[in-house]
């Protein structure tokens, strides 16, 4: 098993959610792990739930998750916005 399937896996992310790049660091005991949804798929809006086409995505943005054995294990994301058909982008 790939180690970019293994943690889509542990995380329990769903299509199209996957995991881009997982990368270790033995020195630091410390895993960073990628996340993103492609740009080409439409993402349900998150006041109305609406599938809609994404105008851009946030800045990247990190959160500690549980430590993987002894080794930190930190998540990396840019969370698609999304324009609503609303007229609104959100």
């Amino acid at each position: 098993m790939q180690d970019r399937e293994l943690y889509r896996q542990l995380l329990g992310l769903r299509d199209p959610w996957k995991v881009s790049e997982v990368t270790v660091d033995f020195a630091a005991l410390k895993v960073d792990v990628w996340v993103e949804w492609p740009p080409e798929q439409k993402a349900p809006c998150p006041e109305c739930g609406t599938l809609c086409s994404l105008y851009d995505h946030r800045e990247e943005r990190r959160w500690r998750h549980l430590d993987t054995m002894q080794f930190q294990t930190i998540l990396h994301c840019r969370i698609p916005r999304v324009d609503c058909t609303d007229g609104s982008p959100i």
